[in-house]
């Protein structure tokens, strides 16, 4: 069994997913709703949206979409909330250079220092308004 992460986005999946990679990693592929082989329920305007992004890592794959905008078939985008994403290193200076680079242009709620627990951690939302940890043990 293989666990993975699916974050949705209202708009910004594209641009949330590459962020994402320029700064971890991997191998990212994305699929847009008018991409897709049978589109016919695709609402006016959402063609351009992510129906589907997947970036893997070593071994981790996330995985996002965006919402159909404003004929979202009913479901209204609330934002993020509810979990964290977390990093787990075991290099002070890489821990330091991630956070750097996600919470660029986001909120640090917990700066990145050492704690009782761990060599370094902090927590921050992204300037997508996901919710990160990063933890050096």
């Amino acid at each position: 069994m293989k666990l993975n992460l699916y974050l949705t986005f209202d708009g910004t999946a594209a641009e949330a997913m590459t962020f994402y990679q320029s700064v971890l990693g991997g191998d990212l592929t994305i699929l847009r709703f008018g991409e897709m082989p049978d589109n016919s329920m695709v609402p006016e305007g959402a063609g351009d949206r992510v129906a589907n992004a997947q970036l893997t890592l070593e071994n981790l794959t996330l995985m996002a979409s965006d919402t159909m905008g404003d004929n979202n078939m009913g479901h209204v985008f609330q934002g993020h909330h509810g979990f964290d994403l977390q990093v787990a290193l075991d290099d002070v200076d890489k821990g330091r250079a991630i956070f750097d680079a996600l919470s660029e242009g986001g909120e640090v709620l917990m700066p990145y220092a050492p704690t009782f627990w761990a060599k370094s951690f902090g927590t921050f939302r992204d300037r997508f308004g996901v919710p990160w940890m990063v933890n050096v043990d």
